[in-house]
């Protein structure tokens, strides 16, 4: 009976010391929002963003340490970044490298199995085919191309898209 009432005194105490110490900050984020959509992507502080801005085709990559919500501001480590003069975001998608990998080894195994199978099929007159090797180099030219082509997703603000700088505080 003590030690239960030990344990008990001492998950209450370890509580009552951890709940003060934990303190409710003010969220700051970059949305995406669409036009007509509620679905939205948020950028928080911390994260890295690729874009570019009006009038401007090189692409830019920052980690942004801060908002400043008043003057509509990102801030990163070596400059401020109005809101309204980013032109496109860009996004790195993962998917085409996890397929280009599996087209690849998809490739692989299908030539591996026609010299296996020609091998040991007890016939002297077959041989790997053409169609076998065709087969091969399409699923491999499709593992090289996948991944460069569809490697990143290009957001363009304009009419049906827009960033909004939005900070949730719950101070009073």
């Amino acid at each position: 009976m003590n030690t239960q009432l030990l344990i008990l005194s001492f998950f209450a105490l370890a509580t009552l010391l951890l709940v003060p110490s934990t303190t409710t900050t003010a969220q700051k984020f970059l949305q995406i929002e669409r036009y007509g959509s509620a679905k939205t992507k948020k950028i928080f502080s911390g994260e890295e963003i690729t874009y570019r801005l009006k009038g401007d085709d090189t692409w830019h990559t920052r980690v942004v340490e801060d908002y400043n919500i008043d003057q509509g501001m990102i801030i990163t480590v070596d400059r401020y970044i109005k809101v309204d003069e980013i032109s496109t975001l860009r996004f790195e998608r993962n998917w085409p490298r996890a397929f280009g990998r599996q087209f690849f080894w998809f490739g692989l195994g299908w030539s591996f199995y026609g010299v296996l199978g020609t091998s040991f099929d007890g016939n002297p007159n077959t041989h790997y085919r053409w169609a076998d090797a065709g087969v091969t180099g399409t699923s491999w030219a499709m593992s090289l191309l996948l991944p460069k082509l569809f490697r990143y997703k290009k957001v363009r603000m304009g009419e049906r898209r827009r960033l909004r700088l939005v900070d949730i505080d719950f101070r009073p």
